[in-house]
């Protein structure tokens, strides 16, 4: 009886906290492949400029630069339309069974899932007129789940959104290859087969210098193109911004090896000797250009994804993940906070904190709900509940934000050297904490005394073992809707 008063005392507090906050929303961000606001969950969250919404169109009423950026810009392709309702598939439903069914199979495994529907995936999977629309789907998409899972039972945010990145599979290595043509372009005259064998290291090859010239040069003028992209990311103010995105180490990987073998004189680079090369790329162009992306904003804090490679990122560099800035909260996965999930990432001092990812049900374009699995999932429930924090002390700093999040989570044995915070958000204890800060009590005080008042967080069931497949088929099928 006596935990049973206490856990009705903490929802208590709970309620007050969140009716009291609801007078001031908090400004909230989606950066990704752009977000659906005519969507029934999101349009009530949604906070659109006041005057592009009366004005007319083609005109830019509010004067910023942008013709009728009612809830964000699309800088991928330069208008107003978040999400192009246009591209809905015609077999959008069968697309949504998929993904249901693929989600319950990354949740619970074959062995516990109904022989007949996982039979009924398969055959999904296999369905080849499907099969190239499940990729832009997960795309397209994206960006609408990843605001859905934010405004879930949260209506004291405000919410806009920016298209950052194509629909479709992560661009990365795309961008990757039509950089590194340009560089080939250069080597026309070279006999770069002179270059490889003799040399015991990358760095003595003479190719070496002119890729790191090569790559500075391709960063500053990554940085300059994306500053005016910066600049209205300044503009609307936000306090937390969700970044479920960033570049794919091991696609870099495949794109690089390649380069290294077939254009440019090295015979047999170890994987350590690829890795540096992708490490060299990624830290001088696209880390370059997110540390402009995330100028303007020393007010929020920047949710990103770990990624979903089941990769330690300790050993990597990753963009926007490895930003030198204090001001940002890095996520991976869990698989209902009893198992970190098999497919994500993870970094004992590179990755902050874990929610869960996998099977997670958000809104689709055009007024669908389903499912999606990744770090992409997690790192907006992570958003979520840094905005329901503010929503009570919106005084907190990003950096007192992110500290309170921290060092009020359930530690898990499981997650000691997989996250720095060896543990799980309790929303409820960094409530607590944030209530006491604002009611006077110092930072260290108050988490303290969140962490002796607040349980940990009841959890349904055992934890869960990894998934086991039979053969690479259906690990291949497990890996192929991850997000």
């Amino acid at each position: 009886m006596k935990k049973l008063a206490s856990l009705l005392a903490i929802s208590a507090f709970v309620a007050s906290t969140f009716t009291a906050a609801l007078a001031a929303k908090i400004p909230v961000l989606v950066i990704d492949s752009g977000t659906d606001f005519s969507h029934q969950v999101l349009q009530p969250v949604s906070d659109p400029s006041k005057k592009e919404a009366a004005g007319q169109p083609n005109i830019d009423d509010d004067n910023n630069g942008y013709k009728d950026d009612v809830y964000g810009w699309n800088f991928v392709e330069n208008n107003p339309t978040l999400v192009d309702l246009k591209n809905t598939p015609k077999r959008y439903d069968d697309i949504l069974r998929f993904m249901e069914l693929m989600g319950l199979y990354q949740e619970v495994g074959k062995e516990n899932m109904p022989p007949e529907k996982f039979k009924e995936l398969v055959a999904l999977y296999q369905d080849k007129e499907l099969a190239p629309w499940n990729g832009f789907v997960g795309g397209w998409a994206h960006g609408t789940h990843c605001g859905g899972i934010m405004a879930e039972n949260n209506d004291q945010i405000k919410m806009k959104a920016i298209t950052h990145i194509p629909s479709g599979p992560a661009p990365s290595a795309r961008e990757a290859q039509e950089l590194l043509s340009l560089f080939n372009a250069r080597l026309a005259d070279l006999d770069v087969s002179l270059f490889g064998p003799k040399y015991k290291s990358i760095e003595e090859n003479p190719m070496f210098p002119q890729l790191k010239q090569y790559f500075k040069e391709m960063g500053i003028k990554a940085a300059q193109e994306v500053e005016p992209k910066a600049k209205y990311i300044g503009s609307l103010k936000p306090r937390v911004i969700n970044c479920s995105w960033g570049t794919s180490n091991q696609q870099l990987l495949k794109v690089f090896k390649q380069n290294m073998t077939q254009s440019w004189g090295y015979k047999n680079p170890t994987d350590e000797d690829v890795q540096k090369m992708v490490n060299l790329y990624v830290g001088s162009v696209q880390l370059r250009s997110s540390m402009v992306l995330f100028k303007y904003v020393p007010q929020a804090l920047i949710v990103i994804a770990a990624g979903n490679s089941t990769e330690d990122n300790d050993k990597l560099v990753i963009s926007p993940n490895d930003t030198p800035i204090t001001n940002k909260l890095v996520v991976a996965a869990t698989n209902h906070d009893r198992s970190i999930a098999d497919f994500s990432c993870f970094g004992a001092t590179k990755v902050d904190i874990a929610v869960p990812g996998v099977n997670i049900y958000s809104t689709y374009p055009n007024g669908k709900m389903g499912y999606m699995s990744g770090t992409s999932m997690a790192a907006p429930l992570a958003s979520k509940y840094a905005s329901q924090v503010l929503a009570v002390n919106s005084k907190l700093t990003p950096q007192e934000l992110k500290q309170i999040l921290m060092e009020t989570v359930d530690k898990k044995d499981w997650l000691k050297g997989k996250v720095v915070s060896e543990g799980v958000i309790n929303i409820q204890r960094a409530l607590a904490a944030a209530k006491s800060i604002k009611d006077g009590s110092s930072i260290e005080s108050a988490i303290s005394t969140a962490r002796e008042n607040v349980p940990s967080t009841e959890l349904d069931g055992p934890e869960i073992s990894a998934p086991v497949f039979e053969s690479e088929f259906e690990k291949e099928l497990y890996n192929s809707a991850v997000f």
